[in-house]
């Protein structure tokens, strides 16, 4: 095979000393020790990727285990319901992902009798899982040859062979980590260009003297590797002001009114407090409920999405007496429920004062 990248051709043998070299430097010096890494397994494999999706490792470390313990096989996974799922994902973000595989353990037990599937066209029609997440499964789960292309080997690929401008195109991209496939043990090259991506190959101040591929990477010959990959636009994040209502119950102070969030917009699925975009709003829903009642200022959040900057104000609401609020439910704090970041910091900092 020969491989061209910005008119320089790359011959079988140099490609195969590129995977060589991942192989033997992952040995001693790889990740061996993540929990999706002990008895390796397709479903581990899968929730492992699926979490991993936007989010880093250390991150994702406690949500992993507590969620192989609470479902350890595809067979409880699809026993469960979707809040249980979205209960146990509640803190890690991107949530459409606990969705998504709610619905692919219902699609894998319909039709595949609660075993994952092993070939690409079954996997890759998964709910949730894309070119890449299918080549890690089938790579590392099942030790076949796909190549996959996430954050971390697209920087790697990019550097080694100084990959800029219209080469970017994901095409191109895509048929170099085919290209560099070894013949044998994908399972180890896959996790070991990982491994290079995230411990040595980083975004800034590669530990380049450290790389096992760094005689023939062509940022570092160049001294290319602080520009490539080329930086990206900064994404622009829409401002949102929003105002949450805490509003315990008169009677039982461990109960907190909440909504479920209808299956659009952001936090779908969820519960949240009262939700307003304006003091106007939330004051006339305040008037409507002609109830006697204390407000106060009870805490500020910061809480950022990937497209949203969000500026929270949480008001709290004394009942003088008790009531009923049509549409919403009264949740007790000291239960498990599935909602978002912001709402837990409340929780958590009104448990605090209540124990």
């Amino acid at each position: 095979m020969v491989l061209q990248v910005n008119g320089s051709v790359q011959s079988n043998n140099q490609l195969k000393e590129f995977s060589k070299s991942l192989i033997t430097w992952h040995k001693n010096n790889g990740r061996h020790d993540l929990p999706w890494q002990i008895n390796i397994n397709p479903y581990s494999v899968w929730i492992s990727e699926v979490m991993l999706q936007q989010t880093q490792v250390k991150t994702v470390l406690p949500y992993y285990k507590k969620f192989l313990i609470k479902y350890p096989n595809i067979k409880v996974l699809s026993e469960s319901c979707l809040e249980d799922i979205l209960e146990s994902w509640t803190g890690l973000g991107f949530y459409r992902r606990a969705e998504n595989i709610y619905k692919s353990s219902q699609i894998i037990k319909e039709k595949y009798e609660c075993i994952f599937p092993k070939q690409y066209e079954d996997i890759i029609s998964l709910p949730g899982i894309g070119r890449s997440t299918a080549g890690a499964i089938l790579s590392i789960a099942y030790n076949k040859k796909y190549p996959i292309l996430d954050g971390n080997v697209k920087r790697v690929i990019k550097r080694y062979f100084a990959v800029r401008a219209e080469s970017n195109a994901e095409k191109n991209l895509w048929n170099i980590s085919e290209s560099l496939l070894p013949s044998n043990n994908n399972n180890i090259f896959t996790q070991a260009i990982m491994d290079l991506g995230s411990m040595i190959c980083i975004k800034s101040n590669p530990l380049c003297i450290q790389c096992p591929i760094n005689s023939n990477c062509k940022s570092f010959k160049l001294n290319l590797t602080s520009i490539i990959p080329e930086k990206k636009t900064p994404i622009k994040r829409k401002k949102m002001k929003l105002y949450f209502l805490l509003i315990q119950n008169f009677k039982n102070k461990n109960l907190i009114l909440m909504k479920k969030n209808l299956k659009t917009g952001i936090w779908e699925n969820l519960w949240n407090l009262p939700s307003f975009d304006s003091v106007k709003s939330y004051e006339k829903f305040i008037k409507d409920s002609k109830i006697p009642l204390h407000i106060l200022q009870y805490d500020k959040i910061k809480h950022n999405l990937s497209h949203i900057e969000m500026d929270i104000s949480i008001i709290r609401v004394n009942l003088l007496k008790d009531f009923h609020f049509a549409s919403y439910t009264w949740k007790n704090i000291y239960d498990s429920i599935a909602c978002p970041k912001p709402v837990i910091m409340v929780i958590t900092k009104l448990t605090k004062e209540l124990d």
